[in-house]
Formats: structure tokens, sequence, C-alpha cells
């Protein structure tokens, strides 16, 4: 194993996790000619992994950790991030060699972040928090935003595997900032399509042409990230987007910081409360999260 100075150079990189997102950022670095060993859960996609030229595969957490030096995981939540690196037998922290650097690519309870990067960095390792914006396209293009929370040192060994699979690559502070600046960015978008779409299906209620009103979106004031994805996912019947379940859990980590904070968040409040009554759907629950407009027309008539 070998290590270059401010960089990574790994011979082996592990990823764990390859689901929507994590597949396509694993299938970016073995088209870099990285030499990856994968593990998920699901075999079906560490054997898609395998087709797509990843080295091999591991039989679990443990074989990763023994095999690399630097590790990514994308992950659901906090709970598989706790379970993956802190098993006290099977785990990455207890397995990893010595300075293996990870970057976990899941978007978890900031808490959470800061927690398992001081027992890393205990245990030698470095750690960064690297939670992603972009959505599965800009997984497949390799044009994520990467919110890197950790140490100057970290930000720097990771950057040259971040930036095979991403575009913009923000180091936003110590340990868990990366994931405070994620919540803040889903916050801001959840309230943003909830009002675009509101906007959205008023002038629809009024007989507006759809092209039309989106036009004047992009166009004046309105003009935002969501002006522009209004209506698209709906072409494709709101299939393989960021899931509701997905925003419903991100607007659940806002709340939870701003409570701890003590920080009021009236939209955002209002906004987890759609999602999580959208999220009730299991059908729903797996919709690209623009499918707020179909719940918008639901309410129509209602008071």
């Amino acid at each position: 194993r070998w290590l270059s100075t401010g960089g990574v150079s790994e011979k082996k990189i592990g990823f764990i996790g390859l689901g929507q997102m994590g597949s396509r950022m694993a299938a970016n670095l073995i088209k870099a000619g990285r030499s990856l060993v994968v593990f998920d859960a699901n075999p079906v996609s560490v054997d898609a992994a395998v087709a797509l030229g990843a080295a091999e595969k591991a039989d679990g957490v443990k074989d990763v950790a023994e095999a690399c030096d630097a590790i990514v995981t994308m992950l659901p939540a906090s709970k598989q991030v706790e379970e993956v690196y802190l098993d006290s037998k099977m785990g990455l922290l207890e397995n990893a060699n010595p300075n293996t650097l990870f970057i976990d690519c899941t978007t978890l309870d900031p808490s959470v972040a800061v927690s398992v990067s001081s027992m890393s960095t205990a245990k030698g390792h470095t750690m960064v928090d690297a939670p992603v914006s972009g959505g599965v396209g800009g997984a497949e293009a390799a044009t994520l935003s990467f919110m890197v929370g950790g140490s100057s040192d970290g930000f720097d060994r990771s950057k040259e595997l971040l930036t095979l699979m991403g575009r913009n690559i923000v180091h936003c502070g110590d340990a868990g900032k990366g994931q405070v600046a994620k919540i803040c960015n889903n916050l801001v978008l959840a309230i943003t399509m909830i009002g675009l779409n509101e906007g959205y299906n008023l002038a629809l209620t009024h007989g507006m042409d759809p092209d039309t009103i989106s036009n004047i979106f992009n166009t004046s004031s309105a003009q935002c990230w969501s002006s522009g994805y209004v209506g698209v996912p709906g072409t494709k019947d709101y299939d393989n987007g960021f899931q509701v379940a997905l925003m419903a859990k991100d607007l659940g980590l806002a709340t939870k910081a701003a409570e701890e904070a003590g920080v009021r968040l009236p939209l955002g409040a209002s906004a987890a409360a759609m999602y999580d009554e959208m999220k009730k759907d299991p059908v729903v629950a797996l919709k690209d999260f623009s499918y707020v407009l179909e719940h918008l027309k639901g309410m129509n008539g209602s008071k």
C-alpha cells in the first residue's frame, strides 16, 4: 500500500453502498481506472458493479476494511453509518489498515458525523463527511457537488477521489459541517419546490398553459433551481429521481438540528409535515420529490 502526499493514490479503493447514487458514483471511479473493492447488502448491486469492472467483491464490511487504503460509503441514514463504522467486531474502524481515509457521502445527523469522525481520529484514521447534491443524474454524469466536513488534511486527501465523481468540491469546515451544509441546502430546496408547485398548480387551475407559466417562472423573479425542474419528472411518472422519502428524512434532520440550536423553521416545519404526509403512501414515498405537485392537486377544492 502507498499514499501520495496531498492526495489519494491508494492501490485499492473500497466502496460500500451501491444504491441509486452509490452505484453510479462507483461506476465513475471504475471508469477513471481505480481498483474498487465493493460491498452492498444487495448482492445484485455488487454483481452489477463487478460487471462494470470493479476489481473484486467483498463478503462484508470487514473484508473491505482489510483490503483498502481509502473507503467511500454511501448509506441510507445515520443508523447504517453507525453499524458499518462502529461495529466492535466487523466494523470499518475496528478492522481498517493504519491511516485509512474514510469518505462518508451519506446524508445523516451532523452529531453522528462528528461522533464517528472523532472515533476514527482516535484510531489513527482520517475521515470526512461529504454528502452530495445533484441527484441521480449528477451521480451518473460525475457532476455532483460535495459538501465536505473535516480537517484540511482530510479534505486534501479526499479531493482527488471526489473530483472523479463530482464537479464542485467545497470544504465547509470541520467534522459535521458538510452535513450541516447539506441539510440546509435541502431545507431551502424543499421549500422552493413546494412554493413553485403551489404557483404552478394555481396557474394551471386558472387555465394557463403549462409551458407558458414555466417560461414565466424561469425568466422572472421566481427563477431558481426548482423552476427549471418543475414538470420535468412528471413526464417520466416521477421515477428515478430524489425520492419523497429521502426528502422527508433530510427535513427531519434539519428539524432536529434546528431544535438543538434553538432555531425556528416556520416554512421548514410546514415542508417537513407535507413530505411526512406524502411518504405515508408507499408508492408515493419512492417518487421524485417534485411529486408534491400531484399532492397539491389532490388538495384542490378542499378548505
